[in-house]
């Protein structure tokens, strides 16, 4: 996993939410996971299930 904004991997009892999605790329011959940082020190997907369109309300 990598955290977006973060040079280093997260530790090792760092709290994944993932609400049922995840979508890792590969990457360098490894699946990896771009995470973000989110409220009370977790971790979130940072792909999420359902993005809104572009323009959607236009």
């Amino acid at each position: 996993m990598t955290v977006l904004g973060s040079p280093g991997r997260p530790g090792p009892h760092t709290r994944l939410v993932t609400g049922h999605h995840v979508r890792p790329q590969w990457q360098n011959g490894e699946l990896v996971l771009a995470a973000m940082p989110a409220a009370g020190g977790t971790l979130v997907p940072f792909e999420v299930p359902y993005p809104t369109p572009c323009c959607a309300d236009h």
